[in-house]
Order: structure tokens, then C-alpha cells, then sequence
């Protein structure tokens, strides 16, 4: 039986440029999609304070529904990505970190989202070094994920999906780390904790890796089950590059929709939402975005249809 796709895209193209509602729901309009992971970057946890946050994400969801829009997720955008977050040495910043995941968590259910997703940690260089400190630093981080799904639950949320990254500083970047981290993560969850598979992520060639870390299709294989997001980008084997699916990037790109959905369907999965995730340099026009993220989609409506 083939697995069930859905085609969707995640809203870090808007940052900056359509922050509003009613701009990137134009946008998403336009490219005929139904499926949206709400980027938090739209509106922060903690830098929107109330009552502005409750208003804004009831308003976020009002808008969407009547244009039929599903906000899926609630994902992390570019302000979490740039701190240490769980993974920080200072228990201070630690708890922080833990309040703006609470606080990600409500506002995913303001939203109607079914789940939030992303990574919530960075090991310092300094920390990764120094075992007993490492060893430390990833305790913590499976309690805060115990503590966090218990949250969750009380939302009424689905699950959490953590997203497989590149380097040893964020967990986990190999497979064979992931399938350990995934067995660790989910002991005694009140929710489920899935992936996130970014096409985009094996890329971990600077750093102590197996062969197979290196192939995007065989991070499908293995964990599209599991991973009811995907996160879709045209890229080489040497970075992340979030291209869209242009005639210029699939010429360099190693990402085909046909290898994706092979290897999705054989790992087994019965339904995954594909969300591209498409970034753009700040000198690119909203012009040639909405050009390219229409080349985007209509390279892979002939593949996914809904």
C-alpha cells in the first residue's frame, strides 16, 4: 500500500517579509497548498507577551481555517536556533530555555497545531569535550524532554518531533545515534516524541560518521516511519543548502522526489506530511520568492497531489 503524502511548507520563508497572517496565507494561496508548520519565529513565546500573544495566535488560526489553511506544527525557527537552549552549561539560561519550550507548547495549541517540532539544544564545543560534563548536560536534556512531554500532554498535543541535525553539538546526527536517542527519548513520555528528517541534514562529513550518514535516502528508509514531518530542501552532499527546486538547483541538487518517496515508502510509513523548507537570502525579492517557490511546488504537485 503507498504511503499517504501530503505536500506543505514551512512558514521561514515569511520571516521578515509576510509576518502577518494575512500575508503569508496570500503567499500559500498562491502555491495552492493546504499545509503549513508554523514557524515560531512568526510569533516567539516569549517575545510576544500577553495579552498581544493570545490575540495574535487566535486571530493566526481564525484566518487560517476560513482560508482552509491546516497549521500541522508549530516548528522552531531561526531566535531558538541561535541560542545553546537545553544544552546550555548555565542552569539559569537552561531554565529559560525550558520556559520558552512551555511556552512553545501553549502556543501550538492557541494555534490548533497537532504538535511542536524542531531542536532545542546545542552542546557547547567546551561541554562536548569533557565526558562527565556531556554526560551531564544530555541527562538534563532527557529530563527537560520528560518534563516537556507532560506538558504537551496537558495541551492536548499529539506528540513532539526533535529534528536529526549534522554536527555532534545536537542530538542526534548520525543514525546510529538516533536510533539510540529515539529509544531514550520516548521511556516513560506522556506523549510520543517522533523525528524530524531533513533531506538536507546528512551532511556530517567534517565531524565522525559512518558511510551511511552521508545519504539522505537512507535516513528516509530508516526512520520516515517515525517521522511524520519530512522536511524537504534541494541541497548538495556538502551542506544544507535549502535551494528551492529550480531548474538551476536540481541540475546541482542530489534531491529527486522520485528517491524520496521510494525510500519513504520503503521504511514502511503510512502517512507523512513533506514540508519544504526554503530559505532566501535577504538581497532575493519577493518577486523571484514567489517565482521560485512556484517552480518549487509545481515540480513536486507531479508527485504529490494533495
Amino acid at each position: 500500500m503507498a504511503t499517504k503524502l501530503h505536500l506543505g511548507i514551512n512558514l521561514s520563508f515569511a520571516r521578515l517579509r509576510w509576518p502577518q497572517p494575512s500575508g503569508w496565507l496570500w503567499v500559500v494561496n498562491k502555491l495552492q497548498l493546504k499545509y503549513v508548520e508554523f514557524c515560531s519565529d512568526l510569533l516567539d513565546p516569549i517575545l510576544v507577551s500577553e495579552p498581544s500573544l493570545s490575540e495574535i495566535a487566535a486571530k493566526t488560526k481564525k484566518e487560517a481555517e476560513k482560508e482552509g489553511i491546516t497549521i500541522f506544527d508549530y516548528y522552531t525557527g531561526v531566535i531558538p536556533r541561535s541560542t545553546n537552549m537545553l544544552a546550555d552549561a548555565r542552569p539559569g539560561i537552561r531554565a529559560d530555555a525550558l520556559r520558552w519550550c512551555e511556552g512553545a507548547l501553549k502556543v501550538a495549541k492557541m494555534l490548533g497545531a497537532k504538535a511542536v517540532g524542531g531542536h532545542f539544544d546545542y552542546i557547547p564545543y567546551r561541554n562536548l569535550m569533557r565526558q562527565r560534563e556531556k554526560i551531564f548536560l544530555m541527562q538534563n536534556l532527557l529530563k527537560s524532554y520528560q518534563h516537556l512531554s507532560q506538558i504537551a500532554k496537558k495541551e492536548g498535543l499529539d506528540f513532539i518531533m526533535v529534528e536529526q541535525m549534522y554536527n555532534p553539538s545536537e542530538k542526534p546526527y548520525t543514525i546510529t545515534e538516533a536510533e539510540e536517542f529515539y529509544k531514550q527519548v520516548n521511556e516513560d513520555s506522556a506523549v510520543p516524541y517522533f523525528m524530524t528528517v531533513n533531506v538536507g541534514h546528512a551532511c556530517s562529513y567534517n565531524y565522525p560518521h559512518e558511510e551511511r550518514d552521508l545519504d539522505p535516502y537512507e535516513w528516509l528508509r530508516k526512520f520516515a516511519h517515525i517521522s511524520p514531518v519530512i522536511h524537504i530542501q534541494q541541497t548538495t552532499a556538502k551542506e544544507t543548502s535549502h535551494r528551492p527546486f529550480t531548474k538551476l538547483y536540481n541540475q546541482v541538487g542530489l534531491i529527486t522526489p522520485e528517491k524520496v518517496i521510494a525510500a519513504i515508502e520503503e521504511s514502511g510509513s503510512k502517512e507523512n506530511y513533506l514540508m519544504l523548507e526554503i530559505y532566501f537570502p535577504l538581497t532575493v525579492n519577493e518577486k523571484q520568492i514567489m517565482a521560485d517557490l512556484q517552480e518549487t511546488v509545481n515540480y513536486w504537485r507531479k508527485y504529490i497531489t494533495d
